[in-house]
């Protein structure tokens, strides 16, 4: 569920982007990514200790893309190019046992995609709930997020993200995600 998760979002991220990409380029983009992931996080995978192997497991666009998301685009004729313009300039993504949360920009909130311990899972990138990690938020558990990404979210600010100029396209996503 979690690699599920994962590629269906980035999936979904390629489509909101540009909506004349054909679906089913877009799916196979979405299943050649997940039989990658798969296969790169075969021997990296712990659920009795979810934190271990977490910056293995770590999905990252900035000054350079991810090996495993050209990996996926190149088979679907998608290059460094054409995902460089679909996707966020910065995007981390951790994918781990029972969740799967992402940020966006380098002081962008963390947010949730899918959490196992709820079984919380959608296809839809309008239904993933943004969520702010605040200790009023009912989400929240401090003991649930330490090392990466907790240093990560100590340094929060959504607003400075979206009111960035060279964040293209990503007051639409922000808006999106939030409804």
């Amino acid at each position: 569920m979690e690699i599920e998760s994962a590629s269906t979002f980035l999936a979904n991220l390629l489509r909101l982007e540009n909506r004349q990409i054909k679906i089913a380029r877009v799916d196979m983009f979405r299943r050649t990514l997940e039989e990658l992931l798969k296969h790169h996080y075969q021997h990296h995978w712990f659920p009795e200790k979810p934190c271990k192997g977490s910056g293995y497991r770590c999905l990252r666009i900035n000054h350079k893309m991810d090996p495993l998301i050209a990996k996926a685009g190149d088979v679907c004729g998608f290059n460094e190019t054409d995902l460089r313009k679909l996707l966020p300039n910065e995007l981390t993504m951790w994918i781990d046992p029972l969740e799967v949360s992402y940020r966006i920009g380098e002081n962008g909130s963390i947010c949730v995609l899918y959490d196992g311990t709820k079984n919380q899972f959608s296809h839809d990138v309008a239904r993933y709930t943004y969520q702010h990690p605040s200790p009023t938020h009912a989400s929240y558990s401090p003991a649930r997020y330490q090392g990466c990404k907790e240093s990560a979210r100590s340094n929060l600010s959504w607003d400075s993200f979206v009111s960035d100029s060279r964040n293209r396209g990503m007051e639409q996503f922000a808006t999106y995600v939030s409804s």
